[in-house]
């Protein structure tokens, strides 16, 4: 009944993404070229986000559902609190924060759902200050939305929304659907928010964060302003050479880090389990000398569920200057919490 072509998810999304963002694109004749152009303060610029050269940033990628591992990040930084109490610092969901894996128990059935309320709960509570707990999109966010949007166009309603939903599932590509399972319980309010997302967090001392990896072909800040549908594939789903054939390469991470003249990315994404044992290290993976991966809920294990630390005022040269204990943070450090997922 529902034939929702994988390459059509592509193309439609775009449009939608144009469509909800093109508030945030409105950008001058004179757009900047460099960082040192833009305000030294947090600034959206399309789906690109700029941070300033002081403060604190705390990351955590790939939630997936996993409710307990959002709130004990929140604990251990005490982000809301020093939010505040006008401390300068800033938390930064790497995308992925919804959707069960189809191999995880749904344990809360609603995990992906009170993450994304609570964000909007905190941002609502915080007024200005909201804008300090960003959430960046991922290739999750990107398609249970687009497919939402899809399911929408097909006729969805309350009342044959669960039917459809089945039809999708039990068909060619339902393999692929049942991924993006938020879309069993998206509402409408949901769905504007992860479509005005950005995709892009870049600090001004060279810090540049992502959800899965670097465009191959970037020319300047503007193709990340405004990315075209190969730029933001490559940012939201592509993974390394070393976990993927044809995947990108050191190269490609150097190539796009020095086009920004920024040092570091900072990725989720791929899980730690895709690399080879010598690129893994303090529970999370390197890439090259410039890039780490990791994972604070799916995907983290065999290495640790972690989440990472940045000065904003520091220039790191290469992802060697990520010490654990300052940088690398372990969500349940060995002797102190045993993760509820692991303990069911």
């Amino acid at each position: 009944m529902l034939f929702l072509r994988r390459s059509n998810i592509m193309n439609g999304s775009l449009i939608l993404v144009s469509f909800w963002l093109a508030c945030f694109v409105a950008v001058a004749a004179a757009q900047p070229k460099h960082l040192s152009q833009y305000p030294n303060h947090l600034t959206r610029d399309g789906h690109l986000l700029i941070l300033p050269a002081r403060g604190t940033l705390y990351i955590v990628s790939d939630l997936h559902a996993h409710w307990n591992d959002f709130n004990v990040w929140l604990e251990q930084t005490q982000l809301l609190a020093r939010i505040e109490a006008g401390e300068d610092v800033y938390g930064l969901i790497l995308g992925d924060a919804i959707d069960y894996k189809p191999e995880e128990p749904r344990q809360p059935p609603y995990g992906d759902t009170l993450i994304i309320e609570r964000v909007m709960e905190i941002r609502q509570h915080l007024g200005e200050r909201g804008e300090r707990l960003i959430y960046l999109r991922g290739n999750h966010e990107f398609a249970a939305a687009d497919t939402y949007a899809k399911l929408k166009q097909h006729g969805m309603t309350a009342q044959n929304r669960a039917r459809l939903i089945r039809s999708l599932y039990n068909g060619p590509s339902g393999a692929y659907y049942q991924q993006f399972n938020f879309i069993e319980r998206m509402t409408d309010e949901h769905y504007a928010f992860l479509m005005s997302l950005p995709t892009v967090v870049i600090g001004k001392n060279g810090c540049v964060a992502v959800h899965a990896g670097p465009a191959r072909r970037l020319t300047g800040l503007a193709d990340l302003v405004a990315p075209g549908p190969k730029t933001l594939e490559e940012l939201l789903w592509h993974r390394p050479n070393v976990a993927l054939s044809g995947g990108y390469t050191v190269a490609h991470t150097a190539n796009f880090l020095k086009t920004l003249r920024a040092q570091l990315l900072v990725v989720g994404h791929t899980p730690i389990r895709y690399f080879p044992p010598q690129n893994v290290r303090d529970g999370v993976a390197t890439f090259g000398e410039n890039q780490l991966i990791f994972s604070t809920g799916y995907g983290g294990l065999p290495g640790v569920p972690t989440y990472i630390e940045i000065d904003l005022a520091e220039t790191y040269p290469s992802v060697h200057a990520l010490k654990l204990g300052v940088n690398i943070h372990h969500l349940y450090p060995e002797g102190h919490r045993v993760r509820k997922e692991e303990a069911r």
